[in-house]
């Protein structure tokens, strides 16, 4: 449910089509850090909504932005949330661990706390109810009062205090979501007169109020990042970029079978897991050649002549 890291020795990779959310989020973070927000007579509204479709890289997204700029990074799951007071799901409560998160880190100039499935924030049931109350607290920078640390002890007034300054004046929360209903919506062919092709990039907080509270909504600043459903020429980027970074003598059976299925990805939208997928077979494959002894020369290839042609990429319609 909740999972915490360092920074990589590696920067994370960023697609082509990710690049202009992550130059977002970037400009965001930076100035979320830049300055002790307490000391400001209006609170700078930080809280940002990532959506796009399953696969897209929405986690991926926020812990680049995290390694970039050298921020801690804690991923907390709404579909695994556990309520306070409830310790029969085997695993100790969220806030706990979010502020336990927030004292180990006291001295950090920056953390991001990522929230995931934010879309599952809805319904009407009373563990629903209960689940929104303890996001709108993290969503408000409000740490729960009498909150016990994550080994079951009471934290004093003073520790508290501590971990409320970091969540206030030195965390970024992003939140993302699949919203499936909206790109389904958007691939939907639409048939009479007057029919439209609604542009995905121009999604924002109205078309998210239908799936999750308007309270809830109102929460994240209306400039909300767009992943957007990926093309054949997004995959093709994708595997020409991922092919570069790919160790040498595994490069050929990477672009080999990367070309064979670009089409299977697309049709299955299977977005960045193509390329997880890709790689351990390649491994597979690789490893079988070399038990066998056939085993492809480790030189270099040439990228370019690897690939069929790409297709375009699709014409966009200027942010209005």
């Amino acid at each position: 449910m909740l999972g915490s890291s360092r920074i990589p020795l590696f920067s994370p990779m960023i697609y082509d089509y990710q690049l202009a959310a992550f130059d977002k989020l970037l400009s965001v973070a930076k100035a979320c850090f830049a300055i002790q927000r307490h000391t400001l007579p209006i609170r700078p509204r930080t809280n940002t909504l990532i959506i796009g479709p399953s696969g897209t890289g929405k986690t991926h997204l926020a812990r680049a932005v995290a390694a970039e700029l050298e921020a801690e990074f804690l991923s907390v799951s709404v579909a695994e949330w556990i309520l306070l007071g409830c310790t029969g799901r085997g695993g100790t409560p969220s806030w706990p661990v979010i502020v336990g998160f927030l004292k180990r880190n006291h001295k950090k100039s920056g953390l991001v706390l990522f929230v995931d499935e934010i879309d599952k924030v809805s319904g009407g049931t009373a563990w629903e109810t209960l689940l929104r109350a303890e996001t709108f607290s993290l969503l408000d920078l409000r740490i729960p009062t009498g909150l016990n640390d994550e080994d079951g002890t009471s934290l004093s007034d003073d520790e508290l205090a501590k971990a409320q300054d970091v969540l206030s004046n030195r965390t970024l929360v992003l939140a993302a979501g699949a919203f499936q209903h909206i790109w389904e919506d958007r691939s939907r062919p639409t048939v009479g007169f007057g029919s439209v092709v609604t542009n995905t990039q121009e999604t924002n907080l109205n078309h998210l109020a239908a799936t999750l509270p308007r309270e809830l909504v109102n929460r994240f600043r209306s400039d909300v990042i767009v992943l957007p459903q990926l093309q054949e020429c997004d995959y093709r980027r994708m595997l020409e970029q991922s092919a570069e970074a790919v160790p040498v003598y595994l490069r050929n059976t990477f672009l080999r079978l990367g070309n064979q299925r670009i089409h299977g990805a697309v049709a299955c939208q299977q977005g960045c897991r193509f390329l997880e997928e890709l790689m351990l077979d390649t491994i597979i494959e690789e490893k079988s050649l070399l038990q066998l002894g056939d085993s492809p020369s480790p030189s270099d290839v040439d990228i370019g002549s690897a690939f069929p042609p790409a297709l375009p990429a699709p014409s966009k319609e200027p942010d209005a």
